[in-house]
């Protein structure tokens, strides 16, 4: 869904498409990263010792923060991207994160104070997670009440914002239970290692919401299937409130095997502003599969209903996605991606169409084998986007096409 207030001063024109979804399980490819390993349900950890713990613990500093399990870590990304048919306002409309024509971006210099439970371990435990963001990225992302702005366009490219910040606690009952509480991402991830394209696809950015505030119990129930469920203020909102009212939220997750899993992520509740009646439901249906070592498979399909829409009775949203990401060899990964979404009303693109991508890409690691270098990568990208209505470019064309490339260094 648009954040109505940024459009408002440049009407349809400025449309930017923040919609849909992608992040059902915890981690899957697609829109997650195919190319590292899953998430665990405890929250993401580097793979490795990355260079700012690595720096501290030459420079002797971190005893301490090893002793009580506390890992910072972070990253930069920074962007280009052009448009062949040079769009009106220089705005790639469709896009989240990626809407500027032709600019350098600063995406994220992004830090994370973070102490990972395990409640498999059956002990009772505490940890945390406090994430800092300083980039354009973090224009998309603001929830309300903190750090948000009334004047997107107009207000600075670079801004802060804290993406996550809660509370874990291990409780050791049955198969070990995790309670989450504060501020998380629960269906998406902003990490730009948690995808193999630059680009999002149209089911990114409003079909599912980025940031929650509120409460989720996370439960193993055996080695292949897993539920979490909770409650929230609701999308978007944090230190204020747009309504009354709280949202309801769940994920179930089967690893059918080693190389195929099946995630269903759902959000449910009243969303519109001073409206505690009508709902908006969201559900997210994810298949990953490895069909070799090299070459894994995903299928992603999402539909969306909202009620009491202003001026009609209901609105409806629904898509379907398909990746497919070929590793070469430790340098070189090879993504593709399609896509069909279809808004039937409008609600979430301000015009009703059927919108369709294409996406090919490159994931490059040139130093992979170096201790500093293998942090390193580049994501060079080429996508075309069509639309049923004249949607790009100040609404005057069907179509456009975009070259892209991003780098990103983890520390």
């Amino acid at each position: 869904m648009f954040h109505l207030k940024w459009i408002a001063p440049r009407a349809v024109v400025a449309a930017i498409a923040l919609y849909a979804v992608s992040a059902a399980a915890q981690t899957p490819v697609g829109e997650k990263n195919v190319l590292s390993p899953y998430e665990g349900p405890y929250g993401a950890q580097p793979a490795a010792r990355r260079p700012l713990m690595d720096l501290l613990e030459r420079g002797g500093l971190s005893g301490p923060l090893d002793e009580a399990r506390i890992n910072l870590y972070g990253r930069a990304e920074g962007s280009y991207t052009y448009n062949f048919d040079n769009p009106a306002q220089d705005l790639n409309l469709g896009r989240v994160f990626d809407i500027e024509h032709d600019q350098f971006l600063l995406n994220q210099l992004d830090l994370n104070f973070e102490r990972v439970v395990d409640p498999k371990i059956h002990q009772f435990d505490v940890g945390f997670r406090l994430e800092m963001l300083y980039g354009g990225d973090a224009r998309f992302i603001h929830s309300n009440g903190l750090l948000d702005t009334d004047d997107f366009f107009n207000g600075p490219e670079n801004q802060f914002d804290v993406p996550q910040l809660y509370v874990d606690v291990a409780i050791p009952v049955g198969n070990g239970l995790r309670v989450r509480a504060g501020k998380f991402l629960f269906f998406k991830q902003i990490d730009p290692n948690a995808s193999v394209f630059y680009s999002h696809s149209f089911t990114f950015g409003g079909a599912l919401p980025f940031t929650l505030t509120g409460v989720t119990g996370w439960y193993p129930l055996n080695d292949q299937w897993s539920v979490e469920a909770g409650i929230s203020r609701g999308w978007g909102q944090s230190l204020e409130d747009n309504n009354d009212a709280i949202d309801a939220l769940g994920r179930v997750r089967y690893d059918m095997s080693d190389r195929t899993s099946f995630s269903l992520a759902a959000i449910t509740g009243p969303e519109q502003d001073d409206d505690n009646s009508h709902y908006r439901t969201v559900f997210d249906a994810t298949v990953n599969h490895a069909c070799t070592d090299n070459l894994t498979l995903l299928l992603d399909v999402v539909y969306g209903y909202q009620g009491g829409v202003p001026g009609g009775d209901e609105a409806h949203w629904y898509g379907v996605a398909g990746y497919g990401v070929y590793r070469v060899n430790h340098q070189v990964s090879v993504g593709g991606r399609l896509e069909w979404y279809r808004d039937e009303e409008g609600y979430t693109t301000q015009l009703a169409q059927n919108l369709y991508e294409a996406t090919l890409g490159l994931t490059l690691t040139p130093f992979p084998s170096d201790r500093l270098g293998s942090n390193f990568k580049v994501r060079p990208e080429i996508r075309y986007d069509y639309s049923s209505r004249a949607f790009f470019d100040g609404l005057s064309r069907h179509d456009q096409f975009t070259a892209a490339v991003d780098a990103i260094f983890n520390f």
